[in-house]
């Protein structure tokens, strides 16, 4: 009823065209833009990029397409709110490693639920290796998890476009990052 509505209001002012609001769900992707992400609009007078690194784009849509849009709005802002959250719990984990190691594991394990980053876990390894070598055993705990998330890592439905040789090169190389990355804080 409401997209009925909706439809009929923008028909009657004239409106024929939409937007919907891409973002890149991605790590280096800032809140705002996925904050964005799947919103739909008028088009607006300005196109992306909004600002430096801005990773989105829109999507223009006919009328006649608006329910779909509407549909794949929703399941789009469930995906930013999971990054989004994602990166909430990743940063608590970083805060509670030191004093809190178990609670700060189980904040990992949650927030790698949904995806994992190398770049992430590179820059946890140089930013808190005293907290790690202070803890060598979650240390130890936290570089067998992420071996394990990263090892199927691409199997996500989102890599299912890239050639299987690839995502073997590509997971091959991730699980040698994370052991060293590791084996540096723990020998250091």
């Amino acid at each position: 009823m409401k997209a009925q509505f909706a439809q009929l209001y923008h028909h009657i002012k004239g409106q024929e065209t939409f937007v919907q609001y891409y973002a890149s769900v991605h790590y280096l992707t800032c809140a705002d833009c996925l904050r964005h992400h799947g919103e739909i609009s008028l088009p607006p007078a300005e196109r992306p990029p909004w600002h430096p690194g801005c990773r989105c784009h829109l999507l223009e849509f006919p009328l006649e397409q608006l329910q779909y849009y509407h549909q794949q709005g929703a399941r789009m802002r469930e995906r930013a709110a999971q990054e989004l959250s994602r990166r909430r719990l990743f940063r608590q984990a970083c805060r509670q490693l030191l004093h809190h190691p178990l609670e700060a594991e189980e904040r990992f394990r949650q927030a790698i639920d949904s995806e994992i980053y190398l770049e992430e876990i590179e820059a946890l390894c140089r930013e808190q290796a005293e907290a790690l070598r202070h803890h060598p055993q979650t240390a130890r705990r936290l570089r067998d998890l992420f071996i394990g998330a990263y090892r199927y890592k691409h199997d996500l439905d989102k890599y299912h476009f890239i050639p299987e040789g690839l995502c073997v090169e590509w997971r091959q190389e991730g699980l040698s990052r994370i052991k060293e990355c590791f084996g540096a804080v723990l020998t250091g």
